[in-house]
């Protein structure tokens, strides 16, 4: 049975996003390619807010850690981002001859770019968006272990295509350290988490995001009501060619995402080995996370 909800996972993680091989080079390369370095902070800001969001969910669907004993868990954490109308659009300036000033056009998660006309009939169109859709999905394995004086190690890894995506490389560790066990009377179980994450996108993007928070749950025999609240950060290096003017142009970007309080609360179902959860966040970004895993 264990073996079976396994490969189940393993199937929902390959198949069930949309994940495809990688290609040799991406269409969101080659858009990225073709902005100066100031334009691209503005096409690509959305981008990086939006991952580090999906990152830091659903780290947590409890606060119990054991202070001693056996604690394993291995799921599929899916996330959902909402991507706000604002998102979809900033301001631009086109590249000399055309004229200096600046123009509404498509982020990364926007529709058609702006088209600018300049002397002699020239015509410039900024790069359409290349991620449509009002939601950003992301999935990723998640595994942990403990516990050893109340606190347990998770761990994320994965290397592979989403959708239209370049090849997407990440890693992620954190602890998650019990403060209940201090408090041996006290109603609800609390404890303290830090996770630190890494990830590539293509040859172009190296990122990283953090979330250090408390958690707090009740359970009631199958079924744990949880919340969390968290400091976040990410950010996110751009390196590439410049290739849209008379001569080629080396580029780097450096982009952070201001530090945000994330709030999520959200309820596990645990069905023997089975562990379902799923929970809302309020923060920057709205977003939703679910998951499914086995654990003992």
């Amino acid at each position: 049975m264990k073996k079976c909800i396994l490969v189940s996972l393993l199937a929902l993680l390959l198949f069930g996003t949309g994940l495809q091989p990688a290609n040799a080079q991406s269409e969101f390369e080659n858009a990225i390619k073709q902005f100066t370095g100031e334009t691209a902070k503005g096409y690509l800001q959305p981008f990086i807010d939006a991952f580090g969001n999906n990152l830091n969910a659903g780290l947590y669907r409890t606060a119990h850690v054991s202070r001693l004993g056996l604690h394993f868990y291995v799921g599929i954490i899916g996330a959902f981002t909402i991507i706000p109308d604002d998102d979809k659009t900033f301001l631009a300036t086109p590249p000399p001859p055309f004229p200096q000033q600046p123009v509404e056009t498509a982020t990364i998660f926007g529709d058609e770019g702006a088209t600018v006309n300049g002397p002699g009939g020239l015509v410039y169109h900024f790069q359409n968006g290349q991620i449509q859709g009002d939601v950003v999905p992301f999935a990723v394995p998640q595994l942990e272990i403990g516990s050893f004086l109340g606190t347990m190690v998770k761990l994320r890894y994965i290397s592979v295509n989403y959708g239209d995506l370049p090849q997407i490389r990440l890693s992620g560790f954190g602890i998650q350290h019990s403060i209940s066990q201090y408090f041996p009377l006290f109603p609800i179980d609390l404890s303290v988490g830090y996770f630190r994450q890494t990830f590539e996108v293509g040859d172009l993007i190296s990122a990283s995001a953090t979330s250090i928070g408390v958690q707090a749950s009740k359970s009631f025999v199958l079924l744990t009501l949880y919340g969390t609240a968290a400091y976040e950060t990410a950010s996110m290096d751009v390196s590439y060619t410049y290739e849209g003017g008379s001569t080629p142009e080396e580029v780097r970007l450096e982009l952070k995402s201001d530090g945000h309080i994330r709030v999520a609360v959200g309820a596990r179902l645990r069905l023997g080995f089975l562990i379902l959860n799923a929970d809302y966040t309020v923060g920057s970004q709205n977003s939703a996370s679910i998951g499914l895993g086995v654990g003992l």
